[in-house]
């Protein structure tokens, strides 16, 4: 008996290998064997992808982030080694050229950045914090060192064996701190690990905890130091903050190992001498000893560090409304510090803002949020799930989850609030499709582009391109694959405020580096506009050209004489469906014979493509015939021979640079269990 059978759904992609035998899952039903170049639609079927606008040759540049003070002015920072520049999408151009000290391309890989309207802070661990500053019409633009009103501070204080006296009190006045000198060695003193004393004219450190041991040369419990071991204050201390007599002082100048100036920043109870360990110096968490933030984010009018070489799991959070106060007080706008662990490795790869800020580690993901305002003593870190995620690779918010890589490079995951469990939950998206990242080398980069098709696109590590289709709401997780004939570096969705987000990449074309833009008009990738440079038509592995007018869309593999014509590089389209299984598990159709008598395809607004092979032929014989218009509605497909039904192919594919999307697939058939 005949039958027809229906396919116009693809709500979960390109399939694992590893499913193809699982006809027991609605995946599997709404899957595909292979796509292509394809996207995956809400509305159903797929779409033929866009290809994409030449936009000009940056040689050198490694990596796309998106600057986007609003919806009306968005921009692109496109890096290299030690460069920066500033692209306005809108006009086309280069607005901004800068210096940067990531002097290679692991330091260019391992940025972050924070964003908050006309500023953006740059953080990489071996390098300061650096800020690119706009002003707010967008004609000047600078990027530099960011200097500290209070640099944070180290964790871990020293108090002294020595008394120190200031010479004022008050908030601002610049003062002077002066250090006695170190005690002589005395027999029946406890020395602990750090104190420093005199003993036969030398000064020596303690190495070991000793009540009673004599500083000397073969001693395990002292060591001779000398030169800045055997100061009380060094040059490198200028920016540390010594609390005494109740008061906060932020040294400005050195002076001499026993003396420095300082700025008052909190109010002294006196100016009397402070006796030995009875004050604190904390010295800047920030330094090139130390290590710089390798993360940063914004959250709630604060900004947020974490991560140092000396303090991988540490986190400062900035006074309200103040990027440069990291003074630390009780005060509910005041700055503070807190420190993330868990039996995982705990070193802080990633912030970001979800209901708190969170803090994904090498082993586990955390949560700082308060039940209330978010101040000094309210904020709590919890952990939440141990996953742990990858180093170098940003993540991305889209609507209400967090994606982020899994540790190890291959696998997505979607971290989210559940009311159920009254926590964060990392339920894995790319369970379905684990072999795209796999056979590619895993994730290198993810961007989200909501409009108009909510994808977020991933850079893989070989230069090919996955992307996922996805919408909670319509319960859409769909991935597909992608070659734009070349090796993509970087990519990068940046929002408008009227029309598509825009969506750029940077691709590896023989040995150029070009931008090149996504554009629903483009149907080749790398395509340049008739007026263009003939000599970026290099850049393609072969050209083909292609114009439209009113009698529809044309392509050649020769350059049209007059009007209005692009070059590119044309793709192939292919989608490549699973043989259906209309039978209840445990039974089974897989092992039967199956003829295809007829395939029928609906199609939008398309020209050509073929079904196995067989040409899609839509056109009338009138006097329209020599027209190339795009076609909707049905179009029929004759086939014949019997086949075992998980053998059977069904293959839908497009290779002229023409637009294509099939809407649904319907085949009649027979079936015999022989």
């Amino acid at each position: 008996m005949k039958q027809w059978l229906l396919k116009n759904n693809l709500s979960s992609g390109e399939l694992s290998p590893l499913l193809h035998t699982r006809t027991d899952v609605q995946q599997y039903a709404n899957g595909a064997k292979k796509l292509l170049n394809a996207i995956p639609l809400v509305e159903g079927g797929a779409k033929k992808r866009p290809g994409t606008k030449f936009r000009g040759i940056f040689a050198g540049a490694l990596r796309l982030i998106p600057f986007v003070p609003n919806s009306d002015n968005p921009f692109l920072l496109i890096l290299g080694i030690n460069t920066l520049q500033v692209y306005d999408p809108l006009t086309q151009s280069v607005v901004y050229t800068g210096s940067t000290p990531y002097n290679t391309s692991a330091k260019v890989a391992q940025i972050q950045v924070a964003h908050s309207r006309y500023r953006m802070f740059f953080v990489q661990g071996d390098h300061p914090v650096h800020r690119l500053v706009c002003s707010k019409d967008f004609d000047n633009w600078n990027f530099d060192q960011f200097t500290f009103v209070t640099a944070p501070v180290d964790e871990i204080n020293t108090t002294p064996n020595v008394a120190l006296t200031p010479t004022g009190v008050e908030v601002g006045k610049t003062i002077s701190l002066n250090a006695a000198a170190f005690p002589n060695w005395s027999s029946t003193e406890n020395y602990i690990i750090g104190e420093r004393v005199i003993y036969l004219g030398q000064t020596w450190r303690a190495i070991a905890d000793s009540t009673g041991k004599v500083p000397a040369v073969d001693s395990t419990d002292w060591e001779s130091v000398t030169a800045g071991d055997a100061s009380v204050f060094i040059p490198a201390h200028v920016g540390a903050i010594i609390s005494i007599n109740g008061g906060q002082v932020k040294i400005t100048s050195y002076v001499s190992p026993t003396g420095v100036l300082g700025e008052v920043i909190v109010k002294l109870n006196a100016d009397v001498q402070a006796i030995a360990k009875s004050w604190t110096l904390n010295t800047a968490a920030f330094t090139a000893e130390t290590g710089y933030p390798s993360t940063v984010t914004f959250f709630k009018q604060r900004l947020v560090f974490a991560n140092t070489k000396n303090n991988p799991n540490q986190l400062w959070v900035s006074a309200i409304g103040n990027d440069g106060d990291f003074l630390e007080a009780t005060d509910d706008a005041s700055a503070f510090s807190m420190a993330s662990s868990s039996a995982q490795a705990d070193n802080i790869l990633h912030l970001a803002q979800r209901g708190g800020v969170v803090a994904l580690t090498g082993g586990s993901e955390f949560l700082i949020s308060s039940a209330g305002a978010f101040t000094p003593a309210s904020a709590q870190i919890e952990q939440h799930t141990t996953y742990g995620a990858q180093s170098n690779i940003r993540p991305c918010l889209v609507g209400n989850e967090l994606l982020f890589v899994q540790r190890g490079g291959n696998r997505l995951r979607a971290l989210s609030y559940r009311y159920e469990v009254d926590g964060l939950v990392s339920p894995e998206l790319s369970a379905i499709a684990p072999h795209i990242a796999e056979d590619h080398g895993g994730i290198k980069e993810l961007t989200y582009q909501q409009t108009p098709y909510s994808l977020v696109w991933m850079v893989l590590n070989d230069g090919k391109v996955a992307s996922i289709t996805l919408n909670r709401d319509q319960e859409m997780n769909a991935w597909a694959q992608h070659d734009f004939g070349g090796s993509v570096r970087s990519i990068c969705a940046l929002p408008q405020a009227a029309g598509n987000d825009l969506c750029f990449m940077l691709i590896q074309r023989k040995a150029s580096v070009v931008l090149e833009q996504l554009d629903e008009t483009s149907f080749m990738d790398c395509e340049i506009v008739h007026n263009g440079p003939l000599e970026n038509r290099n850049l393609h592995n072969s050209t083909q050209y292609r114009f439209n007018n009113s009698d529809g869309y044309f392509y050649d593999d020769n350059q049209p004489t007059s009007g209005t014509w692009f070059a590119g590089q044309p793709f192939n389209m292919e989608v490549e469906f699973l043989p259906p299984d209309h039978s209840q598990v445990p039974n089974t159709a897989m092992f039967h014979k199956i003829q295809a008598h007829e395939t029928v395809l609906y199609v939008r607004n398309s020209i050509g493509g073929q079904c196995n092979q067989y040409d899609l032929e839509h056109k009338s014989f009138n006097q329209s015939a020599f027209q190339n218009l795009t076609y909707t509605g049905p179009v029929s497909v004759s086939m014949n021979g019997w086949a075992t039904l998980h053998e059977m192919e069904l293959k839908i594919t497009h290779n002229k640079p023409l637009p294509f999307h099939v809407q649904s697939v319907a085949m009649l058939v027979s079936m015999n269990e022989r």
